[in-house]
């Protein structure tokens, strides 16, 4: 009998240990989301911003967000983080299974946003434009390999 309560005990505390971890992984993709969710708009504001009559300090405001959560994204997959049940997310596991290839992408992107805040600080909208494409390609390259498609 003693046995058996010591089990039953020991499960209890896994199951509460395995749930625990369950919701700071659901905490981790939240909060990776609302990062790429902030990220988007940024883009989005570059994108409107070069719209017509240039809106410079909006650029460079957004070029400035760009390049700052290029900076955080690399704590934002731990192992553990991909798609769980629960848990709803884009990650493919490629980004697991290819960590060497999964850095190479974020670090061509981190570099391409530094080059990009660069290029917005300038005020040069066609050199903006030109960087924008270029940092939308960084984007892109990465969504193809390591993102599913979103329905």
């Amino acid at each position: 009998m003693r046995r058996s309560a010591k089990l039953a005990v020991l499960l209890g505390v896994a199951a509460m240990l395995g749930s625990a971890h369950a919701a700071t992984m659901a905490d981790t993709v939240r909060a990776r989301v609302a990062a790429y969710r902030e990220l988007g708009a940024a883009f989005k504001a570059v994108n409107d911003g070069l719209r017509g009559d240039p809106q410079t300090v909006l650029i460079q405001q957004s070029a400035r967000t760009i390049r700052n959560v290029s900076r955080q994204q690399y704590g934002w997959f731990p192992a553990g983080s991909g798609a769980q049940a629960g848990v709803k997310t884009a990650a493919k596991a490629e980004i697991w299974a290819k960590p060497a290839q999964f850095k190479a992408a974020q670090d061509n992107f981190a570099k391409q946003a530094d080059a990009f805040q660069k290029t917005a600080a300038t005020g040069n909208a066609a050199a903006i434009r030109a960087e924008a494409r270029k940092l939308g390609a960084t984007c892109k390259a990465c969504h193809d390999v390591f993102r599913a498609p979103i329905n």
